[in-house]
């Protein structure tokens, strides 16, 4: 009944982990409330392909997109998202096993103008995803790689693109990241306020890092012995 008298007006919707919405309800809510700009319906397990892909025809004035943990997520679902929403400055698809490079290619041709991605646990992503994001999405301020194949190639390439604008950087669980990469990255992103390594196979020297970016926050894991990091 709200959404039948209010749907028009809606401008954000969470059911985030409502495990008894239904792809047909989501359906409906999708023609009802066309003008919605924030929608997190991540771990929602009944959303088909179907659903979500008329969740985003009707919804093309999105700004914020979460799909965490869905399923039916893929490469050329990411491609329907990213060209009906062009306006979408958030997008969240941690945990979306199926998201590969591809994903981060359209992103950056159809939204380079994105700020906030999530693509934590898509273990597909690489080096030549990240690639293309820094090359084109030069507004992106938030990044989670954390769970992927990202190494110190891709950090690098953050490093020497994003540098004017990234302001939180998530690299945890990436095992091929390097002390020299990190020291890149905290060195090149004046802006940069807070990078995560947990689990990584390291834990920067925090005071070699402060010397070359006093403001930055690294969370880690504390019990891992130090390295010493060389920032030459």
């Amino acid at each position: 009944m709200l959404i039948e008298e209010h749907g028009k007006r809606l401008k954000k919707l969470e059911i985030f982990g409502c495990h008894a919405v239904t792809a047909k309800c989501l359906s409906c809510v999708a023609v009802r409330c066309p003008n919605l700009k924030v929608l997190n319906i991540g771990r929602v397990p009944k959303i088909t392909e179907d659903c979500l892909a008329k969740i985003v025809n009707c919804m093309e004035k999105l700004t914020s997109l979460n799909c965490t943990g869905l399923n039916v997520v893929r490469d050329h679902l990411v491609h329907f998202i990213v060209k009906k929403c062009p306006e979408l400055e958030c997008l969240i698809l941690h945990s979306c096993c199926q998201v590969t490079d591809s994903s981060l290619v359209e992103i950056s041709t159809h939204l380079p103008s994105i700020r906030y991605l999530d693509v934590s646990g898509c273990e597909k992503v690489t080096d030549a995803g990240v690639q293309a994001l820094a090359r084109k999405c030069h507004r992106i301020s938030y990044l989670d790689l954390s769970s992927t194949a990202t190494s110190k190639r891709g950090v690098c390439l953050l490093a020497s693109f994003c540098f004017q604008t990234l302001e939180c950087v998530k690299l945890s669980f990436c095992k091929n990241i390097s002390l020299n990469a990190v020291g890149k990255l905290c060195r090149n992103c004046r802006r940069l306020r807070t990078l995560h390594l947990y689990g990584c196979c390291f834990v920067p020297d925090l005071e070699s890092i402060k010397k070359v970016n006093k403001t930055v926050e690294i969370l880690d894991d504390l019990h891992v012995p130090a390295a010493k990091l060389s920032l030459e």
